[in-house]
């Protein structure tokens, strides 16, 4: 009796044992990939209309673009060091991550493409990793420590930080935030809200396009171009760096230069003066054109600088190049007329 029943329990555990491995097996071909070191990759899994897109990789450079398959592909090939690969959605949420054998990494690192629905809200996370996204309409966020991250031709709430390396954001539109830390900033596009912060790195930004502006930058050097639109509210603040702002004679603005600590102010624009008060304490205030918008300019002991943009015309008569500003090309189409 006993010897029937330990054979039936023997072949219960083995029925028991293969169910679960069909299932394993059905799961991994269905969710998930495992990948080995240095494999190709070419991958695709079907999504939902609307939800969520995981993406970590440690190591290599990653691009992703929008398109209007309902589908998420990966391609590429894969870290040397790589572990496994896992590529899996649950419901609304798609993961895509990359784990790699210990904390050292050697040989070459991941070149990987992903596409998937323009609409999908991105999140994305890297150490050594350079992102490069574009044609996203949604929501993307992420960051990386020494890799460069750029995102264009998208639209929504984007969040950006990055340690060392550059952040460029550009071709864009929505609501944004960036960080970096010791890496260059350049920013353009149609925002109606923008926050640039960095601690060493320079800043370059258009803010023609740009309803509401914050920088803050600590050491490094924030440049500025564009016009100011109408009731655009533009703040830009630094410690030690220097701020410097190409304007044409064709600014709306009300301007408030402060430098608390004797750093220059030099304003090429109008004939308003900077006026020192206590402690060197610089300060510019003035209206150009309408004043229809305010810009504001502070830093504890950089220096500001307000420079008239020159503008190359072609002088007819010589047929040569020369260098007119704006006022000087105005008053000599005048003469023309007259």
């Amino acid at each position: 009796m006993n010897t029937i029943f330990n054979q039936f329990s023997f072949i219960l555990v083995v029925i028991s044992k293969r169910a679960l491995f069909i299932s394993a097996l059905f799961m991994g071909i269905g969710f998930s990939a495992t990948c080995l070191a240095g494999e190709q990759v070419n991958q695709s899994l079907s999504v939902e209309a609307k939800g969520k897109v995981f993406v970590k990789i440690p190591r290599g450079l990653v691009t992703i673009q929008g398109w209007d398959k309902s589908e998420v592909m990966v391609q590429g090939e894969l870290d040397d060091s790589t572990k496994r690969l896992l590529f899996e959605t649950k419901k609304d949420k798609t993961f895509i991550k990359l784990d790699t054998q210990g904390q050292q990494h050697w040989g070459d690192a991941s070149v990987i493409n992903i596409f998937m629905p323009r609409q999908l809200q991105l999140y994305f996370k890297g150490i050594d990793t350079s992102f490069t996204i574009s044609n996203l309409t949604k929501h993307i966020e992420g960051k990386s420590i020494n890799g460069n991250l750029v995102v264009k031709k998208s639209h929504g709430k984007i969040k950006l930080s990055v340690v060392s390396g550059d952040i460029h954001l550009v071709e864009s539109s929505g609501f944004t935030k960036v960080e970096s830390v010791s890496g260059r900033v350049d920013f353009s596009g149609d925002f109606e809200q923008a926050y640039l912060k960095s601690m060493s790195g320079d800043i370059i930004a258009d803010i023609s396009g740009t309803s509401k502006l914050t920088i803050k930058n600590v050491s490094g050097d924030t440049q500025i171009s564009g016009l100011v639109q109408n009731n655009a509210e533009l703040k830009l603040s630094s410690v030690s760096g220097d701020i410097l702002y190409k304007a044409s004679d064709t600014l709306n603005a009300e301007c408030e230069v402060v430098s608390q600590f004797g750093g220059d102010i030099e304003n090429e624009l109008t004939n308003d003066l900077a006026i020192e008060g206590n402690f060197h304490k610089k300060t510019l205030s003035f209206i150009s054109g309408d004043g229809s918008g305010k810009l504001s300019m502070n830093t504890i002991n950089g220096s500001v600088v307000i420079e008239k943009i020159i503008e190359k015309t072609v002088n007819k008569v010589k047929g040569k190049v020369v260098e007119k500003t704006s006022v000087d090309k105005a008053a000599m189409e005048k003469t023309n007329d007259e």
